[in-house]
């Protein structure tokens, strides 16, 4: 049986922090935080060498071929 050529695809593939990972279409960073049990407000997302505001996460969807850093943010006295 051979695919549907009209069919869009369900997963895409994203580089995150030298990793790649496949997650769905339609996933945003704030997605893919929750994933990953990550604390939005504890970290920076670079998606394709720009910065993320926080009040962002949910609204900034991610595509195939997306490079993403995520650093963790540490206090410290």
């Amino acid at each position: 049986m051979s695919e549907n050529p009209y069919s869009q695809p369900t997963a895409i593939t994203i580089n995150v922090n030298g990793q790649t990972r496949t997650i769905e279409v339609g996933s945003t960073v704030a997605t893919l935080l929750r994933d990953f049990g990550i604390v939005p407000t504890h970290v920076v997302v670079q998606l394709d060498g720009v910065i993320v505001p926080r009040d962002s996460f949910d609204k900034t969807e991610l595509h195939d071929g997306s490079r993403l850093a995520i650093v963790t943010l540490v206090g410290g006295g």
